[in-house]
């Protein structure tokens, strides 16, 4: 890796720190070893740069190490090394002298980093504007935290341009995951702590699939997170999420109150008519959809524009369906300035993006964290001088749905707004196997992309079993549910509480 030595010296220069920090975190076993993590065992092998910090909470101070590196990804016959992924970890103290569980966090994209959840929700230091403060709601409270960046994202990179292909793709970044999880594991000496894997959007598919991969593999894991991304391998029709659609769309027409005077006056109780209507009688109407008659049509039509705030006339006859696109450009307006968000449909037009931002978060990995390195952190910084030629397509242009054969009906679903195509019930089979592996899903009151009483639905119609080992929780924001100050530490604490009580 380009920046080695700058690397190797920043080592002997922490190596005090990081020893003294070790001793102070003595009653946790899993986290004494990092004073002997830095050793170069094996060729492809980086220096992993390790840290002591310490923040405020309202329980008092938390201290805490961080380690910043990259896990060489190896072939598992030859040990040849196909790419190196970048993580950043956090380590506290264990306060009764158990192992601490193990949270492993990304987001999703499929191919983005995990900047949101490292920096705007879990970490114990959260970006504002253009500067790090101390987080109070960081899961650093109850839980060791590893933020891991696929490979093609952050400082992640393949081996060679030939290795690439072997990350970009759903079953490639499945394993891929699933040996860093390993490797990171056994380096650190934390395969005893109780093992949660939490992901965003895509982010839960990562989840899903590589909880599969490890409860096949015979690794206990506690629990799985799905943040914003529903609960993939459901097996619902489409017809399930064009119903319930609904109920979010509602919540947004009445945030903008854009429905009808009577469905204005109490937000909870015209949500509750909704999501009644969507499930009792929409949704089994796109089921028949072929033997409806031109007025069940039009009765059709009708109430759902009625309830998702649009003119009547806005709804296709034929499918009686809207598409979350069709839906974001027609509630205000179809023009860029009025167009809903995608993620967060209370806000009207563009996103403008901190200036500050990009700025803060290399001086946040590089200087406080201490990982000097002249690699463009994919995401944030523009990199390279351009290369001649034709303009590379980005990493997520060139992934590759390579887990089911995806049919032009999926692909089109997938373009209009409906997510990626084709998702297996991985976890599921994951809960099979694993008796005590418990689930906690969130979901955005205002998400285009999500279903807040779709997601318990399904949960309700998975076998006992597995149902009651489920948490659903809908929260008063968007895709990115901590944005919202006051839903931030409603899901901070809703998750502390699940890794709590989930870890055996």
């Amino acid at each position: 890796m380009r920046g080695g030595n700058v690397l190797n010296r920043l080592l002997i220069a922490k190596a005090a720190a990081a020893l003294a920090f070790a001793g102070a975190l003595a009653p946790n076993a899993s986290a004494a070893a990092p004073a002997a993590v830095p050793t170069l065992l094996v060729p492809g092998d980086e220096p992993v740069i390790i840290t002591a910090h310490e923040i405020a909470t309202p329980g008092g101070p938390l201290a805490y190490e961080a380690r910043a590196g990259r896990i060489p990804i190896r072939n598992d016959e030859s040990g040849e090394v196909r790419g190196h992924i970048f993580f950043v970890a956090y380590v506290a103290r264990s306060a009764d002298g158990r192992a601490r569980p193990i949270t492993f966090i990304w987001n999703g994209g499929p191919t983005t980093n995990s900047l949101l959840l490292h920096t705007e929700m879990f970490g114990p230091r959260r970006i504002e504007h253009d500067r790090f403060v101390d987080n109070p709601d960081s899961l650093l409270k109850v839980s060791d935290l590893v933020f891991m960046d696929p490979v093609g994202t952050g400082f992640s990179r393949p081996q060679s341009a030939q290795a690439e292909g072997e990350f970009l793709n759903v079953l490639g970044d499945f394993a891929a995951t699933a040996e860093f999880i390993r490797a990171y594991r056994d380096r650190f000496a934390a395969s005893d702590q109780p093992l949660f894997l939490a992901g965003e959007s895509y982010g839960t598919w990562r989840v899903s699939g590589v909880a599969e991969l490890l409860a096949k593999r015979g690794v206990k894991l506690d629990g799985a997170i799905l943040m914003s991304g529903g609960i993939p391998g459901s097996g619902m029709p489409a017809s399930f999420s064009d119903a319930m659609y609904v109920p979010a769309r509602t919540a947004s027409a009445f945030y903008h109150r854009k429905l009808p005077p009577d469905l204005m006056k109490n937000r909870d109780a015209t949500l509750k008519k909704a999501a009644a209507w969507a499930y009792n009688v929409y949704r089994p109407a796109l089921q028949s959809i072929d033997r409806l008659n031109p007025q069940q049509r039009e009765a059709i039509a009708r109430e759902l524009a009625r309830f998702i705030g649009v003119p009547a006339a806005a709804i296709d006859r034929k499918t009686l369906v809207m598409t979350n696109r069709q839906y974001l450009r027609t509630l205000i307006g179809d023009d860029a300035a009025h167009i809903l968000n995608t993620f967060d449909m209370r806000i009207v037009g563009p996103e403008r993006e901190d200036p500050g931002y990009a700025r803060a978060v290399a001086g946040y990995l590089r200087g406080e964290l201490g990982y000097r390195t002249d690699l463009a952190y994919t995401g944030i910084e523009d990199g390279y001088m351009p290369a001649p030629g034709p303009q590379r397509r980005s990493t997520g242009e060139r992934w590759s749905y390579n887990h089911v054969t995806i049919t032009p009906e999926m692909l089109a679903r997938a373009q209009q707004g409906g997510g990626p195509p084709g998702s297996l019930p991985w976890l599921q089979d994951a809960m099979r196997i694993e008796p005590d592996l418990r689930v906690f899903v969130a979901a955005g009151r205002y998400d285009s992309l999500n279903m807040c009483e779709g997601n318990r639905e399904i949960i309700a119609g998975l076998p006992p079993a597995l149902s009651k080992r489920f948490t659903s929780r809908c929260y008063e924001g968007g895709h990115m549910i901590y944005r919202d100050p006051q839903s931030r530490s409603e899901l901070s604490s809703d998750i502390a509480a699940f890794v709590a009580n989930a870890a055996h």
